[in-house]
């Protein structure tokens, strides 16, 4: 895992709008240097106080989430929900990203978290697929399955990315750049 600087923080709360909960990793950068995806604990803990969060990869440039957002307003997920109900195959790599998905979320939980997780009962929390949904028919957050694409390889956001123009911004419009001092 990469280093986190203060600036990286400050650029990531201008991309989100808001401070990132859990923030343990920025695994992709844009060609400008700035934050693409982020990596989240998906258990986050305060004495007592906790909270499960199912979402491993947040997809974070500007740029990306607003195209993905087009795409998905354009009836996307449902054009790729209706791909895995009619692709044995296309369905089978797409639970195998899950499963590969749920093992990286497990690898960032301590002893200590596995321990509370199991004492609390929340281990079907933490056994859902990409975006917190247990279902092989119906997905959630096309932004989700990019994040995990870009991060580690996913069949559906392969997908979206070979049908849609979603790389860095142009270098006359870097819209990260005003988000540094």
């Amino acid at each position: 895992m990469s280093e986190i600087t203060d600036e990286d923080r400050r650029i990531v709360q201008k991309q989100l709008k808001k401070n990132p909960k859990g923030l343990v990793d920025i695994p992709v950068r844009c060609s400008y240097g700035y934050p693409v995806v982020l990596t989240t604990k998906p258990l986050i803990r305060d004495q007592e106080e906790f909270e499960v969060f199912p979402t491993l990869y947040w997809l974070s440039c500007p740029k990306r989430v607003e195209e993905v957002s087009r795409i998905e307003s354009n009836g996307y997920v449902r054009k790729l929900e209706q791909g895995l109900a009619s692709s044995p195959g296309l369905k089978e790599e797409y639970q195998e990203d899950e499963e590969r998905y749920l093992e990286t979320q497990r690898s960032l939980l301590t002893e200590k978290d596995r321990k509370f997780i199991e004492e609390k009962g929340l281990d079907d929390a933490l056994s859902r697929g990409i975006g917190g949904i247990k279902s092989d028919e119906h997905l959630k957050c096309l932004h989700l399955h990019l994040a995990h694409q870009l991060t580690e390889g996913n069949v559906l956001g392969r997908l979206i990315q070979g049908r849609f123009d979603l790389g860095d911004c142009s270098d006359d419009r870097i819209r990260c750049k005003g988000f540094q001092r």
